[in-house]
């Protein structure tokens, strides 16, 4: 049986939905369903999903809960297919995308997600010109987690965090697991990849990127505020990340990864959400906020440790309510 059920995530971008349902109509390997995630108030993505009913398996799903996330979650209900694949709406894939995917998952038991390459159309002239990179996709034993599904290069191999935008996985591990809810963020709610990846790892479980596999990823306008990814800093957007990075590292790593994540955060971080090393920018890079960035990201993650000590004290009561509580 290899029935497959296609989710995506969309707010008031319809130009951009209908080249993402255009590239699904070419797809070697057809959709069995295509569950689009809309917002009760999103009139335009509702008339793009009509134009296409009638060549397409496609259906509007209402989106409830908070962001991203919550349209995920809605329209995750509705899948059963024993095969789940994810694409941004803004993204175009090749007629070849789904049928590979599919392969590469069933290639191993132990496969439970595969992904491509993410062309990313933001900055065309650097994008083609920028190295290629063999560490994509990685969660090393000493914390630091390595992202840059856009610039992998080599051949098709095993990974720990695949790319959001374009994944197929397996119906019943992403049934299991659901999307992370217990993330910050009113929009596109960062990390909910690597909640993904860190429960696959937890259960001895691996996925595959396929940079040979390349999909158009345009790239297109936010409507809620987030301008972290777009260059411009910005307070709350900054913070929501931190928090994001360090909770979902303290709810779902196991093991080292679960301490050495959250301490490599701390002691490197990325330019987004600076470590103590990054304390030079004071002096090289003063034009980008240094102090407002170091205040972000230390509010976020501290309200990470919080939320998960806060946590792990309600589940230790209820189980001692509980082994307190005399049998009938």
């Amino acid at each position: 049986m290899e029935k497959i059920d296609v989710i995506i995530p969309t707010l008031k971008r319809p130009d951009h939905l209908r080249r993402c349902l255009e590239a699904l109509k070419l797809q070697e390997k057809q959709a069995d369903q295509i569950v689009v995630g809309v917002r009760a108030d999103d009139d335009v993505t509702r008339a793009v999903i009509e134009e296409y009913e009638a060549v397409l398996p496609v259906r509007a799903v209402e989106a409830r809960g908070v962001g991203v996330v919550g349209s995920m979650n809605s329209s995750l209900k509705e899948c059963q297919a024993p095969w789940i694949a994810l694409l941004d709406d803004d993204v175009e894939i090749p007629p070849h995308w789904l049928s590979t995917m599919l392969a590469h998952v069933k290639s191993r038991p132990d496969v439970v997600a595969a992904g491509a390459r993410d062309m990313l159309m933001d900055y065309p002239e650097m994008r083609r010109t920028e190295p290629l990179e063999e560490d994509v996709g990685n969660v090393h034993w000493f914390g630091r987690v390595t992202g840059g599904h856009h610039r992998g290069g080599g051949k098709a191999r095993l990974v720990q965090v695949l790319r959001g935008s374009n994944c197929l996985f397996k119906g019943d591990f992403l049934r299991g697991c659901g999307f992370e809810s217990g993330l910050r963020g009113k929009g596109a709610q960062v990390n909910w990849e690597l909640a993904l990846g860190l429960q696959a790892k937890a259960q001895n479980l691996k996925m595959i990127f396929d940079p040979t596999v390349q999909i158009i990823h345009n790239v297109a306008p936010r409507h809620d505020g987030d301008t972290v990814h777009r260059g411009i800093f910005n307070f709350e957007g900054t913070s929501d990340i931190a928090y994001n990075e360090t909770f979902v590292a303290l709810k779902h790593g196991t093991g080292l990864v679960r301490w050495t994540i959250p301490l490599w955060q701390a002691l490197i971080g990325s330019h987004v959400c600076p470590g103590l090393a990054r304390g030079v920018d004071f002096v090289l890079r003063p034009s980008s906020k240094p102090r407002q960035r170091f205040a972000a990201t230390l509010t976020g993650r501290l309200g990470a440790f919080k939320a998960c000590l806060s946590r792990t004290q309600t589940t230790e009561r209820l189980m001692s309510e509980q082994a307190a509580t005399p049998a009938p």
